[in-house]
């Protein structure tokens, strides 16, 4: 086995592990909204590892280009995608995305953060419009 050869079966590994500690964590979380900050590390590190490892393998060629072009829409893309699901999953649970009264968030009004801004004038969340 050449040096290369181990470097690739080590990359590729390390790809491997870390979508398990992925899966991993999304099953230790009770709620869905925390699991989805897991999705993000096998996105994140397993396409700079692929990239690492396509380069080891091929050297700088136009396969090794193209998949550093796809790990940079990966990583664009990684939380817009997050947050879409998120939004979804908020729509689904309680009919509305935005903030409701009693979600345990607070609100702070467009505008409020003057000079003078105080942590103790931020409001609760607005009822929503029907």
């Amino acid at each position: 086995m050449t040096p290369h050869n181990l470097l690739e079966a080590i990359l590729l590994a390390g790809i491997v592990a870390s979508c398990w500690i992925g899966v991993i964590g999304m099953l230790r979380m009770r709620v869905p909204m925390q699991a989805l900050d897991y999705l993000s590390l096998p996105a994140c590190s397993g396409s700079i590892l692929l990239v690492a490892a396509v380069f080891v393998h091929t050297g700088s060629s136009s396969a090794a280009w193209k998949t550093v072009a796809i790990c940079l829409v990966l990583l664009a893309i990684n939380s817009i995608v997050i947050h879409a699901t998120a939004r979804a999953l908020r729509s689904r649970e309680s009919g509305y995305w935005k903030l409701l009264p009693g979600d345990g968030a607070e609100f702070v009004p467009a505008g409020s953060r003057g000079p003078n801004y105080r942590y103790d004038q931020v409001v609760t969340a607005r009822p929503r419009k029907v």
